[in-house]
C-alpha cells in the first residue's frame, strides 16, 4: 500500500481487502492494484493530509477535544496499532506479512526472544488471526466523528460521570466495517466474561467486549516477569558487570561531559515591563498599606493579618512574573536529508520506554503503549518499551507478547511493607532490571517515562531526542501535558494549567531550574542513575527527581509542544485526591530532614529558592484563599473593613489592582487570556484540599502515615463517587450568597449605598463564582451550561473588579479641611455683627450697622450696642436667648477643644469674638434696686439681687417689611427688657452660664475680666435661683390670648390677636420659653465647672431632676438640644462632674436615639443625615454632633480630664468611636460627603456651596448701590457676596435631602448664628480627634449596632 497523491494506492491478495480498505478509507481514497503471491505489501505509509491528525499543530485549549481524542491516542488493542493519523509499520521494526499476527517465543529469532525474557519459563503465543491493516480498521472505528462535539446534554454528561462511564464510541455507524471486522476476528481462543470485568460499565470496541486473553499453557499469575539487562548479551557490558561484583570498578562516579550545554536567553521587553511594572506598584501599595491604611483602632491586628497574607500572596505573584522576563533560545532543529521527514541526531541513542501502571484498563494502557510503539524516530536511534504491571494483570502480558518484541512486559514485584510511592518502586524494579547495579551505563542510553494514560504524538521522539545533543550534560527533556477529555471553556480544576506550562516552564526553562512533572519527559540513564533513580521517599517523585537532577548539576530542556495527550481526572473526589496528593508530597519533601532543599547538598541559593516555591504556592493557597472568603463576610456581619478606606488607599489599591491583572493575565496569545482564569478559579475550589494536604503533611512529622493514591483513569475513575470535600464549598457557597442578600437589604435600608458594605457586596458576588461552578459542575452538568456559566463567571469577575474599584473612589473618604471650616464659621460671625465696626474687620462688604440706637434711661442700659443680629426668620433682631446660648456653645467648644484652635490658628479669634458676646451680654442687665432680697436664716442666710434684663432689641413688626444692608436700617428699635422679680430666670441663668464659659476661657489670660464675669455670673445665677418667686420663664409673665397656655399646654384662644401685634414688636411667641429648671440647671454647672464648688453640683443636680419631673419635661421638644432646650447638655455635664450611670444613661440615650434610630422621631434621609421631625433643621443635627463629639471624646480621655473629678472616670472605647465616627458621618454630609454629587451646606466651602443664602449683607451689592426687596430678595441670581463658614437651615423633614438654593419662597437658605455654633463645635472636635473618617467606615455591618452602642435601642416611637 502507497499513498498516490490523496489516493491510497494498495496491492492485495483478494478483494476482501479491498474492501476492508475502502470501509476504512473510502472508496475515493483507494486505488486497487492486484494481488500478489505473498499477500499485502509490507509497511502501510503514513496517510495523506486527508487523515494527518493536526492536534498538535495548534494550541490543545483551541481545537476540539475530540480530534486529540480520537486520533492522537487512536490505539489497537490486539496487535500492532495505529499511531496519530494513521498506521505506520516501519520495516526495520517488524517483518511481519499482512494477516499475520504475533505467533508466540516459536516464531521468534533469538534476538527477539528478549522481549518475552522471564525467569522461568517463556509464555507461548498464538495467532489472533488479525492482520495489520484489520487492526487498524478495528482501531480507528473505536473512536467517534473528530467533528462531533462532546458537549451535547448536560444531564447525559452527568449521567455519564456518575455510572455510565466513557460515551460509547463509533458514532461513525460504518456497518460495513462492523460486518468485516466481526469476519476478521478468530474468537476460538477467546474465552471468559469480559476483558473489563470489573468495570463493566465501561464501553470499548464491541469486537473485544464479553473475550479474555486465555492464559498461556503452563502459566502462573504469581510468576515475575523481568526485563532483560540492555545488551544482556554484549561481552563487554557483562566483562564490566563481572567486575563491578569484584569490586574492582565503580560505575556510580560522576560522569565526565565531554561536551558542556551553554543555555541561552533573549530578554522579553513585553513580559519585563509587565513585571517591573507589578513590582512599582506593590512597593508603592505596601508602602500605603504600611503607613497608611492601618489605623483601625480596635481592629488594628486584624488589619495586620489581612496585610501579611496580602503580602504572602504578592510574593507567589512576583515568582511567576519572573518566568516574564526572559525567553529561551533553542537550536533549530536539523532534518535528515536522507530521511525526509525525521530529525538528525548525533549519536546512537536507544530509548528505554518505561509506562508504570496499576489497575488502569487495558484499553486505557493499550493506546499508550500503540502510541509510543508507531512513534517515528531518528534515523540511528533504537526503541524498547516496557509495561511496567503493578496490577500483575495477564490480559496485559498477553497483549504485550503479541505486540512483538520491543514490548516487554514486566510485573511481580514484591512491594515491600510501607510502600510510600507505588509508581517510584515501580519504575526502579524495571530501571534495576534494565541497568544492574555497577555497571556503567553509556551516555547515549535515554528513558522516557509515560503515565499509563498519556498517549505520545508520532513525533514525540523526533522533538525531544534530539534536544540531548546539546550536552552531554543535558539530563532530561520535558515536554507539557495535555488531555483529551479536557472541558474547553469549563476547565474548573485548571488541568490545562495553561499559566504553567505555557508561561512557568518557559520561564524555568530560561533560569535552568528542573521541574520534572512526571510523565511525557525523557531522562538520560546515567543522570536517572547517579539520582538514585526515581524517588521513593515521596508522593511527588517528579518534584523530588528534578531536584536530585539539579544538585548533581545536571540540565534540563523544555519542548514547548504539546506531543502527548493524556486524560483528566473528572470525578471530584479523583481531582481533590490528585492535588492533594501534590500538596502533601512538596511537603513531605521539605519538612524532612535528608532531603529538604534548605539543606540539599549541591543546590544554589537561588536553586533553594526555587524549589521551596513549590511548597510556598500550597500555603499561600490554604491561607489566601480562606481570607479572601472570610474578609467580605467579616465586613457585612461585623462591618469591619481590612484596611482604612482613604484617597491613598484608592489610588494605591486602583494601581496594584490594575497591575496584578496585567501580570496574571499577561499572554502571549490572546487566546490563553480567558483559560488563565481557570488558574484562579481552581485555586478558589481546591483551598480545602490544600488546607488538609498541609496538616496531614505536618502531622506525618509525628508519625501519621501518608499513603500513595493513583489517580484513577478511565473507567477506573468511576468507581469512587465520594463528594465529601464538596461540604467546604456548600457552606462558603452558602454563607457568601445569604450574606450577599442581608448585606443588600443593609444597603438598601441604610442611610447610604456608597460604603465599605457595598464593596463588600461586589466582592461576595466575585468569591461565590468559584464555589457556584464547582457545585454546577457536580449536581448540574459539564457541558454547554457549564461552558455558559464560566464565561458569565469570567465576565462577572471581571465587572466585579471594576466596580470595586469604582466604589473605592466613591467611598474613600474626601479629606476636609477643618481648619479653614473654622476660620470660615468666624467669617460668619462677624458678617452678623452689628455695632461700630474696627477699620480692618475681616468682613470687607460690611460697615458698622445698628451703631446709634435709643438711649435707655429708665432702667440706666443706656445705648445698648454691639453683639450680633439673630437672623434666621426674625431679621435684624437681637434676641438674648439665643445670644446667650451662641457664646456658651462657642466657649465650650473652645474649652473641649483647645488643640484644634491651636491647629487652625483661631484660638485669638475665638477669645475675640467671646469678648464681642460678653460685652454685649453684659450691657443687658442692670440691677433692680427696688427688689432683691434674702433666704435662709442664721449662718445659712444669703442675700441676692435682682436685675432687670434685656431679652430684645429690636421691632419684629417693622422689621418683617423690611430688606437692606444693615448700615441703611433706620427703623426704631424698642428694647425689650423685665426683671428677674416677676421671673426671667431662664434669661438670667443663660446669661450667667454664657459668662462663666467665657470666663473660663481667660482665666489664665485675663484674670481680671475673669473675675468681672465670674462676679456677675454668682449674681445672675443667685437672683434667678433663690427666691422662689422668680422662677419663671420670661415668656411666662406674659399673659398674651394668642400664646398657648405654658400650665396646661392648651390651644391658643380663638379670635387673638398676633403676637407681634399684641405686643408691639415682641417676638416671644417666636422664643417662647417653656422650661427654666433646666436653665437653672446649666448654670450652676458651669459655676461648678468654674468653682469647683460642691454647692453648685448639688444644684445642678436638683434642678436636672426638678425638670424631669416637672410639667416642663412634658413642654420639651423630643432630643431636640437649642437655646429652649438644654436638659441633655445638662446630663452630659452632670456624666463629666460625677460619673454617676445615671447621668452618662441619660446622655447616652440621647445620642442613642440619633445615632441608632430607624424611623420615628429621628430618622435618616436618603443620603445619611439624621433628622428629626420635631425639628428638621441641620443645626439640631449638628447640636447633636456637637453632644456626641464631646461625650465621645470624655469617655475615651477622661482619666486625664478636669482634676476635681473624684470618681473612678466611666471610660467606654467602642461608644466613643461611634460617637466620634457619627459626628463625622453627620459633618461630612454638611460639608459634600451627602451625595455622589457632594453638594456643600456651608456658604463658601465644598463643592457647589449654597449661592442665595438668605441674608441682608450677603444679598446686597455694595455701597452706593440700592438694595430692595427687588433687587436682593426676589432676584434670582446669586448673591453678590460669598457668606463664609454659614450652615445654612436645611429642608425640612418632607423633603429630606432635597436642598431649594433660593432667597425667597423657602427657609432651606435661612443661617442664624445659634444655629451655626453647634456646627462650629463639631468642626473643631473631628479637627482635634485622633484618627479619621477612613476609620469610621468600619461601622456598617449588619451586627455593629448591636455590638456598639445601639444594643437595647429604644423604640423607634
Amino acid at each position: 500500500m502507497r499513498t498516490v497523491g490523496q489516493l491510497l494506492e494498495i496491492s492485495c491478495e483478494s478483494p476482501r481487502d479491498l474492501e476492508l480498505s475502502e470501509a476504512l478509507f473510502g472508496p475515493e481514497a483507494v486505488r486497487f492494484t492486484g494481488t500478489t503471491a505473498s499477500g499485502c505489501k509490507k509497511g502501510i505509509p503514513v496517510m495523506g493530509d486527508r487523515y494527518h491528525n493536526h492536534a498538535y499543530d495548534h494550541d490543545p485549549y483551541y481545537d476540539h477535544p475530540a480530534e486529540p481524542n480520537r486520533f492522537a491516542s487512536s490505539g489497537d488493542l490486539s496487535g500492532s496499532g495505529s499511531g496519530s493519523g494513521g498506521s505506520y509499520i516501519d520495516p526495520r521494526d517488524r517483518d511481519l506479512e499482512a494477516g499475520d499476527g504475533y505467533s508466540g517465543p516459536e516464531d521468534m529469532d533469538e534476538k527477539s526472544q528478549t522481549a518475552s525474557y522471564r525467569s522461568g519459563k517463556r509464555g507461548a503465543g498464538g495467532k489472533d488471526g488479525l492482520g495489520s491493516l484489520a487492526r487498524l480498521v478495528e482501531a480507528l472505528d473505536r473512536y467517534d466523528d473528530p467533528h462531533t462535539d462532546d458537549y451535547t446534554d448536560d444531564s447525559s454528561v452527568a449521567t455519564e460521570l456518575l455510572g455510565k462511564g466513557q460515551k460509547g464510541r463509533g458514532k461513525r455507524g460504518n456497518r460495513k466495517m462492523d460486518s468485516l471486522m466481526s469476519s476478521s476476528y478468530d474468537t476460538s481462543e477467546y474465552t471468559g466474561s469480559g476483558i473489563l470485568s470489573s468495570y463493566p460499565t465501561s464501553e470499548m470496541n464491541p469486537k473485544l467486549r464479553g473475550k479474555e486473553v486465555p492464559k498461556l499453557e503452563g502459566e502462573d499469575e504469581e510468576e515475575v516477569y523481568v526485563a532483560p539487562p540492555f545488551h544482556y548479551d554484549s561481552p563487554e557490558v557483562l566483562t564490566e558487570m563481572e567486575r563491578a561484583e569484584m569490586g574492582e570498578d565503580d560505575a556510580t562516579e560522576a560522569p565526565v561531559f565531554e561536551k558542556k550545554f551553554k543555555r541561552r536567553m533573549r530578554i522579553n521587553l513585553t513580559g519585563l515591563f509587565v513585571f517591573l511594572l507589578y513590582h512599582g506598584a506593590l512597593g508603592f501599595y505596601l508602602w500605603v498599606r504600611i503607613t497608611k491604611t492601618l489605623g483601625l483602632g480596635p481592629y488594628t491586628a486584624y488589619g495586620i493579618v489581612i496585610l501579611v497574607l496580602e503580602i504572602f500572596g504578592a510574593t507567589t505573584t512576583s515568582i511567576y512574573g519572573m518566568n516574564l522576563v526572559a525567553d529561551p533560545v533553542h537550536e533549530p532543529l536539523q532534518y535528515d536529508e536522507d530521511n525526509p521527514g525525521l530529525t538528525k541526531v548525533e549519536h546512537m541513542y536507544h530509548v528505554r520506554v518505561l509506562i508504570p501502571c496499576y489497575k488502569e484498563s487495558l484499553e486505557l494502557v493499550g493506546k499508550v503503549v500503540q502510541a509510543l510503539y508507531n512513534g517515528l524516530l531518528p534515523d540511528g536511534v533504537a526503541r524498547t518499551i516496557y509495561l511496567c504491571d503493578d496490577g500483575k494483570d495477564p490480559k496485559k502480558r498477553k497483549w504485550c507478547e503479541q505486540m512483538g518484541p520491543e514490548i516487554i512486559y514486566v510485573s511481580g514485584r514484591t512491594r515491600e511493607p510501607g510502600e510510600m510511592n507505588g509508581k517510584s518502586c515501580n519504575l526502579n524494579n524495571c530501571l534495576n532490571q534494565i541497568y544492574p547495579p555497577g555497571v556503567r551505563i553509556p551516555k547515549t542510553e535515554l528513558v522516557a517515562i509515560f503515565d499509563a494514560d498519556q498517549v505520545a504524538n508520532i513525533d514525540f521522539y523526533l522533538k525531544t531526542i534530539p534536544l540531548f545533543d546539546a550536552g552531554d550534560d543535558v539530563g532530561m527533556v520535558l515536554s507539557p501535558q495535555c488531555f483529551h477529555n479536557l472541558y474547553v471553556g469549563a476547565d474548573i480544576f485548571n488541568h490545562g494549567n495553561i499559566n504553567f506550562w505555557e508561561y512557568a516552564q518557559h520561564g524555568y526553562d530560561v533560569y535552568g531550574f528542573i521541574s520534572c512533572t512526571g510523565t511525557n519527559f525523557l531522562i538520560r540513564s546515567n543522570a536517572y542513575q547517579q539520582a538514585g533513580w526515581t524517588p521513593t521517599y515521596t508522593l511527588t517523585e517528579d518534584y523530588a527527581l528534578g531536584m536530585e537532577l539539579t544538585r548533581h548539576k545536571w540540565h534540563c530542556r523544555y519542548v514547548e509542544e504539546y506531543l502527548a495527550i493524556g486524560e483528566a481526572p473528572e470525578q471530584i473526589r479523583n481531582c481533590f485526591q490528585q492535588r492533594s496528593r501534590w500538596c502533601k508530597g512538596h511537603f513531605q519533601i521539605v519538612m524532612s530532614s535528608e532531603h529538604t532543599p534548605f539543606f540539599m547538598e549541591g543546590l544554589s541559593f537561588f536553586q533553594r529558592f526555587m524549589y521551596l516555591t513549590g511548597v510556598w504556592a500550597y500555603i499561600v493557597g490554604a491561607l489566601t484563599t480562606p481570607m479572601f472568603i472570610v474578609i467580605p463576610l467579616v465586613t457585612i456581619w461585623a462591618g469591619v473593613f481590612p484596611i482604612v478606606v482613604s484617597m491613598w488607599a484608592a489610588i494605591a489599591l486602583t494601581a496594584y489592582l490594575c497591575c496584578q491583572f496585567l501580570i496574571l493575565n499577561y499572554s502571549r496569545k490572546r487566546k490563553h487570556t480567558f483559560p488563565l482564569w481557570f488558574n484562579w478559579v481552581a485555586n478558589n475550589i481546591l483551598w480545602w484540599t490544600f488546607v488538609k494536604a498541609c496538616w496531614r503533611a505536618a502531622a506525618s512529622t509525628c508519625g501519621q502515615t501518608i499513603t500513595f493514591k493513583t489517580t484513577l483513569k478511565g473507567t477506573g475513575r468511576l468507581a469512587n463517587s465520594n463528594l465529601g470535600d464538596l461540604w467546604i464549598h456548600v457552606i462558603s457557597f452558602c454563607a457568601l450568597l445569604a450574606s450577599f442578600g442581608f448585606g443588600l437589604w443593609k444597603v438598601c435600608t441604610g442611610p447610604t449605598v456608597i460604603t465599605t458594605l457595598s464593596i463588600s457586596l461586589v466582592w461576595t458576588v466575585y468569591a461565590m463564582v468559584p464555589p457556584y461552578l464547582l457545585l454546577h459542575y457536580t449536581y448540574i452538568g459539564t457541558g454547554t451550561t457549564l461552558r455558559l456559566a464560566c464565561k458569565i463567571g469570567y465576565i462577572l469577575t471581571i465587572l466585579a473588579g471594576i466596580c470595586a474599584i469604582i466604589l473605592l473612589w466613591l467611598v474613600y473618604p474626601q479629606q476636609y479641611n477643618y481648619s479653614q471650616v473654622m476660620k470660615d464659621s468666624f467669617f460668619f460671625s462677624d458678617s452678623q455683627q452689628v455695632g461700630t465696626l474696627p477699620a480692618n474687620f475681616d468682613v470687607s462688604w460690611r460697615s458698622s450697622a445698628l451703631a446709634n440706637p435709643p438711649n435707655v434711661t429708665k432702667p440706666a442700659f443706656g445705648k445698648i450696642t454691639g453683639g450680633w443680629i439673630t437672623n434666621g426668620n426674625v431679621g435684624t433682631l437681637q434676641v438674648t436667648l439665643p445670644t446667650a446660648f451662641s457664646i456658651t456653645m462657642m466657649a465650650w467648644s473652645l474649652l473641649e477643644f483647645p488643640n484644634s484652635y491651636v491647629k487652625s490658628n483661631t484660638t485669638l479669634k475665638a477669645q475675640s469674638t467671646l469678648k464681642v458676646g460678653t460685652d454685649y451680654l453684659q450691657k443687658l442687665y442692670k440691677q433692680d434696686t427696688a427688689h432683691g432680697g434674702k433666704v435662709g436664716s442664721g449662718s445659712n442666710q444669703v442675700s441676692y439681687n435682682d436685675y432687670y434684663i434685656v431679652y430684645q432689641i429690636g421691632n419684629w413688626t417693622a422689621d418683617k417689611s423690611w430688606w437692606g444692608r444693615l448700615d441703611t436700617y433706620n427703623l426704631d428699635r424698642p428694647v425689650f427688657y423685665n426683671t428677674t422679680y416677676v421671673g426671667m430666670a431662664d434669661v438670667a441663668a443663660q446669661i450667667s452660664a454664657a459668662l462663666t464659659a467665657s470666663a473660663l476661657v481667660i482665666q489664665e489670660t485675663d484674670p481680671t475680666q475673669y473675675n468681672k464675669l465670674m462676679a456677675d455670673a454668682v449674681n445672675l445665677y443667685a437672683s434667678a435661683s433663690l427666691n422662689e418667686k422668680n422662677r419663671y420663664t420670661y415668656s411666662a409673665g406674659f399673659n398674651y390670648p394668642c400664646a398657648a397656655n405654658l400650665q396646661t399646654n392648651a390651644a391658643p384662644a380663638t379670635g387673638c390677636k398676633p403676637v407681634d401685634s399684641y405686643f408691639n414688636g415682641s417676638a416671644v411667641g417666636l422664643f417662647n420659653s417653656t422650661s427654666v429648671y433646666d436653665d437653672l440647671a446649666w448654670a450652676a454647672t458651669w459655676l461648678y465647672k468654674a468653682t469647683h464648688d460642691p454647692g453648685y453640683l448639688a444644684d445642678a443636680e436638683k434642678w436636672h431632676t426638678q425638670h424631669q419631673s416637672s410639667v416642663e419635661s412634658v413642654l420639651d421638644t423630643a432630643y431636640v438640644f437649642n437655646w429652649n432646650d438644654l436638659t441633655w447638655a445638662n446630663g452630659l455635664l452632670l456624666a463629666e462632674a460625677t460619673d454617676q450611670m445615671q447621668y452618662h444613661y441619660y446622655i447616652q440615650q440621647y445620642l442613642q436615639r440619633w445615632v441608632c434610630t430607624s424611623g420615628g422621631i429621628i430618622a435618616y434621609t436618603d443620603n445619611g443625615r439624621a433628622v428629626n421631625s420635631q425639628d428638621p433643621s441641620f443645626a439640631q443635627t449638628m447640636n447633636a454632633a456637637f453632644l456626641a463629639m464631646v461625650y465621645g471624646q470624655k469617655i475615651q480621655y477622661m482619666k486625664s480630664a478636669l482634676p476635681y473629678e473624684a470618681t473612678t472616670p466611666f471610660m467606654d472605647e467602642a461608644k466613643s468611636q461611634r460617637y466620634i465616627c457619627w459626628t463625622r458621618t453627620q459633618v461630612r454630609y454638611m460639608l459634600g460627603g451627602n451625595t455622589l454629587a457632594g453638594r456643600s451646606f456651608v456658604g463658601g466651602f465644598g463643592h457647589a456651596p449654597p449661592s442665595r443664602i438668605h441674608d441682608y449683607g450677603a444679598s446686597c451689592r455694595s455701597a452706593p448701590a440700592s438694595c430692595t426687596y427687588l433687587e436682593a430678595l426676589y432676584n434670582p441670581d446669586p448673591n453678590p457676596h460669598v457668606l463664609y463658614g454659614a450652615m445654612v437651615n436645611g429642608p425640612d423633614y418632607v423633603n429630606g435631602d432635597f436642598f431649594t438654593d433660593a432667597r425667597a419662597g423657602t427657609n432651606d437658605t435661612y443661617v442664624a448664628l445659634d444655629w451655626n455654633v453647634g456646627f462650629q463645635g463639631a468642626v473643631a472636635g473631628l479637627n482635634q480627634a485622633s484618627g479619621s473618617y477612613d476609620q469610621c467606615l468600619q461601622g456598617f455591618g449588619i451586627f455593629t449596632q448591636d455590638t456598639a452602642i445601639c444594643a437595647g435601642a429604644v423604640s423607634s416611637t
